[in-house]
């Protein structure tokens, strides 16, 4: 009877370690439309461009446009960091589960000037 009891208990603790130690959790998902913030910051920084009038505008313009390139990467990390989830881009989801965050409007959000 003792050998079974410490066979059980043994088992139960390397069941226990095993879950401890070995086994991640299921990470949380969220969804962002990547594409669609950037047409639509793309569309916005086209009309600007077209719209201005003098140079130095269209030079400013132009300036937002590129900081807006080269820190759209990093907004996109930044989501992922923020809410502690897998980010997944919409394209790649085929139906959207119950419960699936949408990040969509906070990236939208962070790109805004």
């Amino acid at each position: 009877m003792a050998s079974f009891l410490a066979a059980v208990l043994l088992n139960a603790a390397a069941l226990a370690g095993y879950h401890y130690w070995l086994v991640k959790p299921i990470p949380v998902v969220g969804v962002v439309d990547a594409w669609q913030v950037y047409r639509e910051e793309q569309t916005r920084h086209l009309r600007a461009i077209s719209s201005s009038t003098d140079a130095p505008a269209r030079d400013k313009a132009l300036a937002a446009a590129d900081r807006f390139v080269a820190a759209y990467p990093a907004r996109l990390a930044e989501l992922q960091r923020d809410c502690a989830c897998l980010v997944v881009d919409r394209s790649a989801v085929a139906a959207l589960p119950a419960g699936v965050a949408d990040l969509t409007p906070l990236l939208r959000q962070r790109v805004r000037p």
